[in-house]
């Protein structure tokens, strides 16, 4: 049987952030029974979601409770503690890393969260887990904090960041071109009843990367003129600084000390992500990095049949008696 508990953590990190988002958080536990010192799984969302969102129902291929109530009855699963924290923010959703102009999140997941579950379930087995922008901020703290974090699992997560990012721009400069600033953009963007229109959708994407990637202050520096549609040089060597495929050159020792590293991505992925999972992939394999890569047919949506080959292979890892990295 599993259980599913909601909890408020609150938050001195995210206390007066800049956007004002709430610094009291949900956080849901998916337990199952008979736990003992845990494995406990992180998992963070993609970017225009939250965790939580994992809860909904899904007729066509189950909730996550759903799924971890079917993996630990198959035996594919056991003694692991699914973990949701709500972290969306006013930008559309959250890289994971600590921004002046969005709020500590890095420090909240590192110094407040972990440390907590760490000692409500007496272990420390973490595995970050996640998806897209969640995937990213997996495989960043991962290589930032191995002592603290044990194993990453990046599902499609934001890697060279020129396939991802760059596209975007034209219709993004087309976008914000009709406004004084970006924060008077946002504004009538959060006033709009349909906020789902794909060009908004790709602003509201630039506009949140620049605040964790190129924050100034409470502001952003965009990295483009918005005039000319030029790129600023200066601003996207900030954005690239923050890519995994550049940030694993100064990390790689640190990949080296998890006992588990785990990447796929779909083939037909829209934002190409595929091409930056597998730069990181021939990058890790030339570092002498142990890791598992994994291609799929399929695409950067509806992938959640991904999980099952995670969740196993990470209760494996970290469960089965002698079981080393």
């Amino acid at each position: 049987m599993v259980i599913v508990r909601v909890e408020n953590v609150e938050s001195e990190a995210l206390r007066d952030n800049p956007l004002k988002d709430p610094n009291v958080r949900n956080v849901v536990h998916i337990v199952s029974d008979n736990i003992s010192k845990p494995l406990i799984v992180i998992y963070l969302s993609g970017f225009l979601s939250s965790s939580i969102s994992l809860l909904n129902y899904d007729p066509l291929g189950g909730n996550i409770v759903e799924k971890v109530e079917r993996l630990s009855k198959e035996g594919k699963i056991n003694n692991t503690v699914v973990i949701l924290p709500d972290l969306f923010t006013k930008l559309g959703g959250n890289q994971y890393i600590n921004s002046t102009a969005v709020g500590l999140y890095e420090d909240f997941l590192v110094k407040e969260l972990i440390p907590y579950l760490k000692e409500k379930y007496d272990s420390d087995k973490i595995v970050l887990m996640g998806k897209s922008s969640g995937g990213y901020g997996a495989i960043v703290l991962g290589m930032k904090y191995p002592g603290l974090i044990q194993g990453i699992v990046d599902h499609s997560g934001d890697a060279y960041f020129e396939y991802i990012y760059i596209p975007m721009f034209p219709s993004v400069i087309r976008t914000l071109r009709k406004f004084k600033d970006y924060k008077d953009w946002l504004q009538k963007y959060w006033s709009k009843e349909n906020k789902k229109e794909k060009e908004d959708l790709n602003a509201l994407t630039i506009v949140a990367m620049a605040a964790f990637y190129s924050p100034k202050g409470e502001y952003i520096e965009l990295p483009f003129e918005v005039e000319t549609g030029e790129i600023i040089e200066e601003v996207w060597k900030k954005w690239i600084e923050k890519d995994p495929v550049r940030m694993i050159n100064q990390y790689h020792e640190n990949l080296r000390k998890l006992r588990m590293v785990y990447l796929d991505v779909g083939l037909r992925d829209e934002f190409k992500i595929n091409f930056g999972m597998r730069i990181l992939h021939e990058k890790m394999k030339k570092l002498n990095i142990p890791h598992i890569y994994e291609e799929f047919e399929g695409g950067h949506f509806n992938t959640s049949f991904r999980y099952d080959i995670s969740l196993s292979l990470a209760s494996r890892v970290f469960n089965e008696e002698g079981n080393e990295k």
